[in-house]
């Protein structure tokens, strides 16, 4: 009797454990790529390749951003991609989507004199019960010539970590482009990379005449000669330069702090040189 409840009890082990186990396998996390960015005229949308590797492990979906309101839509989703029996398949029906759209051309971001500003605002936590980091909401301003155009909001996980862009022309415009993020997204299992497209409006005077040979497919982006790098320390510099460190914007705290340690230093000086005089008088009225 006693091993019938011995073998019970490690077989409902088993199966708790093996519950674990998938619920694990389910949400495990992984990184996101997007490639192969098109303009559809008709609807006025950019349509592009999206592929995760977390969650359940999708095959590679289409997605479309209006250029109009900035929302995005799935148009041949993960469900419509595991009827298929294998990739290949899955990007031939894509291609038959977009084949007659027209492609997006790399924008140099530097040389359209556009900058971009990266503030942090607040942290997330996994719940509000659970004390640990999930990911960082940074504001996101994007300007040109000084001025700006436009904000959005993207997350990362740490203070210190680089943020890259890349911009794109969109065919037939010449007051929006398509501003592609690149960056680790959140904290859960060490932050994975997740990209997205952002339409930005209100540019001016385009300069479209760049060629790059890095082709962006599905993999992060490799920041390039026209392409951002920005990390929330850095601040636009109102004299004209793009992206640097601007020192007439350091923190307050930080300059604060410096002039504590210079009034302590020139007070200890003093001090001292009081403690000296005195010394040397006292040991002059001793010798007479």
């Amino acid at each position: 009797m006693n091993k019938k409840y011995i073998l019970i009890a490690i077989f409902a082990v088993l199966i708790f454990v093996g519950g674990l186990a998938s619920n694990v396998h389910a949400t495990v996390g992984g990184p996101t790529f997007i490639y192969d960015f098109k303009y559809n005229p008709q609807d006025e949308s950019v349509y592009y390749t999206m592929a995760s590797e977390g969650g359940r492990g999708c095959p590679p979906e289409l997605v479309k951003i209006s250029l109009v309101s900035g929302q995005t839509q799935v148009v041949f989703s993960c469900s419509d991609g595991e009827k298929l029996s294998s990739i290949s398949l899955v990007s031939s029906e894509i291609n038959k989507i977009t084949n007659d759209f027209k492609q997006l051309t790399p924008l140099n971001l530097k040389g359209n004199n556009i900058a971009i500003d990266i503030n942090f605002l607040n942290a997330e936590n996994y719940s509000p019960e659970l004390n640990e980091l999930l990911r960082r909401n940074f504001n996101t301003s994007v300007y040109q010539n000084n001025k700006k155009v436009t904000d959005f909001t993207i997350s990362g996980c740490k203070m210190e970590q680089p943020f890259v862009f890349a911009g794109y022309a969109i065919p037939g415009f010449d007051k929006k482009i398509i501003l592609l993020s690149s960056a680790v997204n959140d904290c859960n299992e060490g932050g994975y990379i997740y990209e997205a497209l952002h339409v930005v409006g209100g540019v001016d005077n385009l300069n479209k005449n760049y060629w790059s040979n890095s082709y962006k497919g599905s993999s992060a982006l490799v920041p390039n000669e026209g392409s951002l790098v920005v990390y929330e320390a850095d601040k636009i510099n109102n004299g004209g330069d793009v992206n640097t460190v601007d020192d007439s914007k350091e923190n307050p705290k930080s300059n604060q702090l410096i002039f504590v340690i210079i009034i302590t230093s020139v007070i200890s000086i003093l001090v001292g040189i009081l403690i000296s005089i005195l010394i040397g008088k006292l040991s002059a009225k001793n010798i007479h």
